[in-house]
């Protein structure tokens, strides 16, 4: 029988009110990449580990969850159609509550001691996959273990999961989830076949967003600005939709264009931000302001002045490493905007 907490169903980062992956019916925007899969299982030919990657919140394990029922609908591939199609059946409603003995979930457990959730997957985590492996799945069944993410792996489970991949059990599956495939030990990488899932166009990010209801008190503007901001991650969208985020950066920005900027505001702006109770609020922001450099060093406007991409460059480089130091040491935040202010103010005299 299977054990909610042994199976490690329930997600630390769940959303509140947001469906989990796992429960979520819909899946837009990954039509190509889904009915790939399906082809391949029709053939026969779908190989046992699939290393799929991606932003953060494009739905990778909304992926996972569907195409494993697809299996599970499907078990002989040979009998198997050719694409795929979203069912609402006993399969899914097993899948969806976590009651499916042939699905496993590799995420961070929850600690009973601490009641929060660990910040890795530990080793005991991976060698649960054992018992898991070794009960009785049927007749022709498949066991599919699902890993969200691997970015959370430590090294020793890393290596105990890798040894699993590199001598898996018969009929078994494994969806391994990165969101920086790069950071993955290139052992794992290589055992895997590579799925690279795309962020969401700005129109299917727009049809998700508005069916979980979050643009539901937002006029159009504000709708359109918040799908151009989430670059095409729904988990993005709804964060940015339930913080201050958007706005900060949004004066942020409207300070920094004016000749000469109000330097008081500034500071509210960067003490409030920087409040210990408001670290999400601080890292999406600072998640837009990447995107926002990220964008003027692409920008074909600026190609051609070498002086504004090197001080962008410059401020990029300074402002990860002032982020990273800041996280190590506990430093203060507030002073980091105002630098960062600073320095984005100068960028404008380069150009």
């Amino acid at each position: 029988m299977l054990v909610e907490d042994d199976y490690n169903v329930d997600a630390w980062d769940r959303l509140d009110g947001i469906a989990d992956p796992r429960e979520t019916k819909s899946l837009l925007g990954h039509d190509d990449a889904l009915n790939f899969l399906a082809e391949k299982y029709s053939q026969n030919a779908l190989h046992h580990a699939w290393l799929i990657s991606g932003p953060r919140g494009i739905g990778k394990a909304t992926f996972a969850f569907r195409f494993a029922e697809h299996m599970l609908r499907h078990p002989d591939s040979r009998q198997a159609p050719n694409n795929f199609t979203l069912q609402d059946d006993t399969i899914h409603s097993q899948v969806s509550k976590g009651a499916h003995p042939n699905v496993m979930v590799l995420r961070r457990p929850w600690d009973q001691k601490t009641k929060k959730f660990k910040t890795t997957i530990s080793i005991d985590e991976v060698r649960k996959t054992i018992r898991f492996f070794t009960t009785s799945s049927g007749a022709n069944a498949w066991r599919i273990c699902i890993v969200d993410p691997a970015d959370d792996l430590k090294a020793s489970a890393a290596n105990a999961l890798l040894k699993i991949l590199e001598e898996p059990p018969a009929r078994t599956i494994f969806f391994v989830l990165a969101h920086s495939p790069r950071g993955l030990l290139p052992t794992i990488r290589s055992r895997c076949q590579s799925l690279n899932l795309k962020p969401l166009e700005e129109p299917k990010l727009s049809a998700i967003i508005n069916e979980q209801g979050i643009t539901s008190k937002m006029n159009q503007e504000e709708q359109d600005q918040l799908t151009a901001l989430a670059k095409g991650s729904v988990r993005r969208a709804i964060l940015l939709a339930n913080s201050k985020a958007v706005e900060n950066y949004t004066n942020f920005l409207s300070n920094l264009k004016r000749p000469t900027p109000d330097i008081a505001s500034l500071h509210r702006l960067a003490g409030s931000i920087s409040l210990v109770s408001k670290a999400d609020e601080f890292q999406l922001f600072m998640d837009l302001i990447y995107d926002y450099l990220s964008d003027q060093l692409h920008d074909p406007k600026n190609i051609d002045d070498k002086n504004k991409l090197l001080h962008l460059s410059q401020v990029w480089e300074e402002t990860i490493s002032s982020v990273q130091t800041m996280e190590t040491w506990n430093m203060d935040k507030k002073q980091i905007i105002l630098s960062l202010f600073n320095n984005m103010r100068a960028t404008q005299t380069h150009s």
